[in-house]
């Protein structure tokens, strides 16, 4: 017996009313309600009842609540870190799949294994898509880009863009980002000496706050907008029942809530600035103000001559979005971990500042001899980077629906299931990692036999872009970018700038925690939006470290 959509249940009861007011002559409101409290129970007690207990056809899958549609385990989904109850059952699992229920009773299908991911991911990743009421939340804000497109336009769109994020692009742009680290380190130091002269000391910072600040001061207003659409609040709940359960996408912008005209307003501000970058980078390729063989992504958008304004705007908005919320998160997480950890941090700075110029330096580096250092000769840094990528996923979970009638490592995955993949809990496997896979420590990726693999999708930019140290038992170990055709696509460039902010950083300042309870990371209590950033943020004493 099929499930039956809530909204289905609406239409229906609006319908109903109005035939039984057309023909008793009564008033409309008043039958309508009648019906709709009638329909709604009548749905209610399949949707939440009957279906999952009687019906589903996934029932007898291994369960993390046994036979009880309700327990203490659903509850978990809502009080807890997102990804933290299903980061247990994992290491609970026995086979490729687990099937929990939300508090309201709707089943969730948590894939486990290798094998299985490796179909939810590559070998079948178009047959499972972004529900609806996810593509309805984030389109609004990251945009109706790539990151929300599927099938034949995903494709499209890849293609298309995967020139601007091939690894020897990315490797052109180091210099760039060398440029943006060295004004935040610039400013940083400045408010360092600012407190020192006060006698403020120690200098404290959220790191956190810090990280999403546009140093430069260009488009300033930028930061203030997603902070907010970033934040949460009581009516962000309200807004995701209604395009849950009730209202259809196109209506939601009109919902008279504070929240809602906030977000709108928000979207409507954000379009507005990449409007304008994308005219004056139209108007500097038609002049000889830009580098015609510049492969950043509005000039290669722009060259394919396949997008419309409109379109274009809807890309940026996407990469914005992506690239600022998720690294921000990253290198929070990245100070929070050295300052945890001072010998860490100190052995990192002395290999910085072994193989790099001071930001200062009258002469900087170039991005091809930048790129080479970073590649060839700073494996610690590297190890740090990737030992917080996989630790600190910034995104902890992700669903998909499946798009059609289909399998998971041989069971029957009908139409409109929900999947759970958590990079979270995939990412801190004992079974994949070993006995210290909850442990931060960077010296997995150093002392690992010298075999290594790769995404055998990376020549097509669709997998990892790097190698990885055979550390972990499976390629698919590491989730932070996901894998296969709907991989990020700007993964390569999200490790440079990480690498590059974190060197900056650590080589001319040293951190400690402000607050040294912190230090227990289960005392950290984090928000419950698309990624995993600390309530109150993470507040780290500042030092400058003289010599560099």
């Amino acid at each position: 017996m099929p499930r039956v959509s809530f909204k289905i249940v609406s239409a229906f009861s609006a319908v109903l009313s109005y035939a039984l007011a057309k023909r008793s002559e009564s008033a409309f409101l008043s039958s309508f309600c009648k019906v709709y409290v009638l329909c709604f129970f009548l749905w209610a007690t399949y949707r939440f009842i009957l279906y999952p207990n009687l019906f589903s056809p996934l029932r007898h899958l291994p369960t993390v609540d046994g036979k009880s549609w309700w327990s203490r385990q659903s509850v978990r989904l809502l009080s807890e870190t997102r990804g933290v109850p299903q980061s247990e059952w994992i290491e609970q699992a026995r086979g490729g799949l687990i099937r929990y229920r939300t508090v309201v009773n709707l089943e969730r299908i948590l894939v486990t294994a290798p094998e299985a991911l490796a179909e939810v991911l590559t070998t079948k990743s178009y047959q499972f898509k972004k529900p609806q009421s996810i593509v309805t939340g984030l389109k609004r804000i990251a945009g109706d880009g790539i990151l929300l497109a599927e099938g034949d336009r995903h494709k499209l769109q890849r293609k298309t863009l995967l020139p601007a994020f091939a690894y020897r692009h990315i490797r052109d742009l180091n210099g760039l980002m060398w440029e943006i680290s060295t004004h935040s380190v610039a400013s940083l130091t400045e408010a360092v000496a600012t407190a020192s002269k006060a006698n403020e000391k120690p200098y404290i910072v959220d790191i956190n706050e810090w990280a999403i600040r546009n140093q430069d001061g260009k488009y300033k207003n930028l930061e203030k907008i997603y902070k907010s659409v970033f934040s949460q609040s009581r009516q962000d709940m309200i807004l995701f029942f209604l395009r849950v359960w009730i209202l259809p996408g196109w209506i939601l912008p009109y919902v008279p809530l504070k929240r809602n005209l906030e977000l709108v307003q928000a979207g409507e501000a954000l379009r507005d600035i990449c409007r304008e970058l994308i005219r004056q980078k139209k108007s500097d390729l038609e002049s000889e103000v830009a580098d015609k063989t510049d492969k950043d992504i509005l000039t290669v958008a722009l060259s394919y001559g396949g997008f419309t304004e409109d379109e274009l705007v809807e890309q940026l908005l996407t990469f914005l979005a992506a690239g600022h919320e998720t690294t921000a998160t990253s290198l929070g997480w990245s100070i929070y971990a050295l300052a945890k950890n001072p010998e860490m941090q100190t052995s990192l700075r002395e290999e910085i500042r072994a193989h790099l110029r001071s930001p200062s330096a009258s002469s900087p580096h170039s991005a091809e001899e930048l790129a080479s250092i970073i590649d060839n000769n700073m494996p610690y840094l590297r190890a740090v980077c990737l030992e917080v990528l996989r630790y600190f996923a910034p995104v902890p979970i992700t669903f998909r629906e499946a798009a059609v009638d289909t399998s998971i490592s041989g069971i029957a995955i009908p139409a409109g299931t929900q999947i759970a993949i958590c990079p979270r809990g995939i990412n801190r496997a004992v079974s994949l990692w070993g006995d210290d896979a909850n442990v931060f420590n960077p010296d997995r990726y150093l002392s690992q036999p010298k075999q290594e693999y790769t995404d055998p999708l990376d020549e097509e930019g669709n997998g990892e872009g790097l190698k990885k140290h055979a550390g972990a038992r499976s390629n698919y170990a590491t989730l932070t970018f996901l894998h296969g055709p709907r991989s990020c696509i700007g993964q390569s460039f999200a490790r440079f700038e990480l690498a590059i902010l974190l060197a900056t950083l650590v080589g001319r300042f040293e951190f400690a925690l402000a607050d040294e309870a912190l230090r227990d990371e289960t005392k950290l209590k984090l928000r419950r939006g698309a990624t995993n950033r600390p309530i109150g943020g993470i507040h780290v004493k500042v030092k400058l470290v003289e010599g560099w």
